[in-house]
């Protein structure tokens, strides 16, 4: 009896071999190389300069291809993609999401070589824990190879839902598949490592980019939904729904109730909320409690704005636009400088990333365009900015910069 188990083990693992092995061959027909060159990056992208990371096929007709928000770029950027054993060629951003670190990129699809074939995403719910994966890409720019490895846990992280795993994605092979190698389905994409640690990886769950995919595919905005809610994390207690702020009608309710359910469908993350109203428009219906109190309210929703329009002023080597950040909403939205050029006026001058613009020459401006024209046509201008401070007393530091602008341009984009 123990030869015979003996022998079906043997012969399982070596068709399992067997079978991971055209996996990983298939997936080496799908899968680019992507070159990302960002000349002008809101603070998302952090800084200018050249990023190298992975992207797989997804929809060839339609020239459609599935990578990282930070290998795409949340600002515009110029791309090329590779398939094996060819050249590079450029595509183009499509969408990138802010809440979820993917990017949709288009590649003209007669530029796409014959034998390429489409990934195959797993769309139908959570994976398993404990399900043998590959992560495939070119870590460390060795082109086209995989590691091995398991879904160690589908878990709410860092608010967001995301695939653990031991499977190792280095620097190189982020935006790749991470890859069911018994089914040869697409589970995740690659998205990063834990910094100094060892089999602690992460994946976006390839359920969310198949809501962002149909979305588009039907014409529909894929883009988050603003939401006048935020939540506490209970890490203890694994539970994310508890309401720190809720602003209805002018007043902050239900402090400390959960939010159970979305138009009567019940919700047990912020990130399943955040896919769920994908596509929704109007009114919805939001369920709270608290003990045994429940609670009902109609809101109207809209949708955040799209990263690839965001309006920005180029003022001598910084950018300069609207700060995003939801935390800044109940105020007057500053002038954010999302980055400062290296050797333009603007790094010479003192102006530091991160920081907001108060005023203009005395002035504080209430839109871009404003802004613009009081800066444009002349050799220099004095702005009052607001920087976080070192200082344990203060939040906060204001600062003086007289800024030359006779040496660089200052356009409105």
């Amino acid at each position: 009896m123990r030869k015979i188990i003996s022998t079906l083990f043997i012969f399982l693992y070596i068709k399992n071999g067997f079978s991971s092995e055209n996996i990983l061959e298939e997936a080496s027909l799908y899968t680019v190389k992507i070159r990302t060159s960002i000349d002008r990056p809101f603070h998302e992208d952090d800084k200018a300069g050249l990023i190298r990371g992975t992207g797989f096929l997804v929809d060839k007709n339609n020239g459609l291809i599935i990578t990282n928000a930070h290998i795409s770029g949340r600002s515009k950027s110029k791309i090329k993609i590779a398939f094996k054993n060819y050249g590079f060629k450029e595509a183009k951003q499509v969408y990138v999401d802010p809440n979820i670190d993917i990017a949709i990129l288009k590649l003209n699809p007669q530029l796409i070589p014959d034998e390429t074939i489409e990934a195959k995403l797993k769309c139908d719910g959570k994976v398993k824990n404990g399900s043998l994966v590959a992560a495939f890409g070119h870590p460390k720019g060795l082109f086209f190879s995989a590691s091995r490895g398991i879904i160690s846990k589908y878990r709410f992280w860092n608010g967001k839902d995301i695939i653990q795993t031991d499977a190792a994605i280095n620097k190189g092979n982020s935006g790749g598949p991470l890859i069911d190698i018994t089914t040869g389905l697409i589970l995740g994409v690659n998205k990063s490592s834990y910094k100094k640690s060892s089999g602690l990886s992460f994946a976006v769950p390839a359920d969310k980019v198949c809501v962002i995919l149909e979305l588009i595919k039907y014409g529909k905005d894929p883009s988050p939904t603003k939401l006048p809610i935020r939540f506490a994390e209970d890490r203890d207690s694994e539970k994310y729904m508890m309401v720190a702020s809720f602003h209805h009608e002018g007043k902050n309710k239900e402090i400390g109730s959960d939010l159970i359910a979305v138009n009567d469908t019940k919700i047990s993350t912020p990130s399943e909320l955040d896919m769920f109203l994908r596509g929704k428009v109007g009114k919805i219906k939001l369920t709270f409690r608290k003990n045994k109190i429940v609670n009902h309210y109609t809101i109207s929703i809209q949708k955040k704005d799209k990263l690839l329009e965001r309006k920005y002023l180029y003022l001598a080597g910084a950018i300069i636009s609207a700060d995003p950040r939801p935390r800044f909403e109940e105020n007057k939205k500053p002038f954010l400088i999302h980055s400062v050029i290296d050797g333009t006026e603007a790094e010479l001058a003192g102006l530091w990333q991160h920081c907001w613009v108060k005023s203009i020459d005395g002035i504080e401006p209430k839109s871009l365009s404003e802004f613009y024209n009081l800066s444009k046509n002349k050799k220099h201008i004095g702005l009052i900015t607001r920087c976080y401070s070192y200082r344990d007393d203060i939040i906060s530091d204001d600062y003086f910069i007289k800024l030359n602008t006779f040496n660089e341009k200052i356009s409105l984009h």
